[in-house]
C-alpha cells in the first residue's frame, strides 16, 4: 500500500470524505469492489450508516494489516454520533497509522497512537469479507 499518493486531498462535503477515501483505496490499492449507501439526510444518519456498513461488508480483526478499515469516534461523543473511517497502515518495521480523511485537513495520515490527541478513538478494525 502507497498511502503518499492520496495525502493532501481536500475533504469536500458531499463530494470527497472519509468514506469515499476509504473506497477508493480498497479498490485501487487492494482490488476491493466497496459499494456504500448513498448520502443521508443527517449527521445521526450519516453514523447509522457508517456503524451498519461495517457490520453487513466487514468483520472485525484483532490483529490489523495495511488495508483494512478504522472505525473511529469523536473523542467524547455518546456512541451513536461521530463516525469516522480510515485506512489501516503499518509501514515496513514501522510504527501503525491511519490513513483519513477529515473536515480542516483533507487526507492525511497519523500514527494510531496519536489519534486520541487529534480528536479520535478507535473502537473497531475491520477486513473487508472476501479480502
Amino acid at each position: 500500500m502507497d498511502p503518499s499518493r492520496y495525502l493532501g486531498r481536500p475533504f469536500l462535503p458531499g463530494v470527497y470524505d472519509c468514506a469515499v477515501l476509504v473506497v477508493d483505496v480498497s479498490r485501487e490499492q487492494f482490488g476491493m469492489r466497496v459499494r456504500l449507501p448513498g448520502r443521508a439526510a443527517s449527521l445521526r444518519a450519516r453514523d447509522a450508516q457508517i456503524a451498519a456498513f461495517a457490520a453487513a461488508l466487514a468483520r472485525p480483526v484483532d490483529t490489523p494489516a495495511s488495508g483494512d478499515v478504522v472505525l473511529m469516534r469523536a473523542v467524547g461523543r455518546r456512541r451513536s454520533v461521530g463516525h469516522h473511517v480510515g485506512v489501516y497502515y503499518r509501514p515496513p518495521g514501522g510504527q501503525p497509522h491511519v490513513l483519513h480523511c477529515a473536515a480542516g485537513a483533507g487526507t492525511c495520515l497519523h500514527p494510531v497512537a496519536g489519534l486520541e490527541a487529534r480528536g479520535y478513538e478507535v473502537t473497531g478494525v475491520y477486513r473487508w469479507l472476501g479480502r
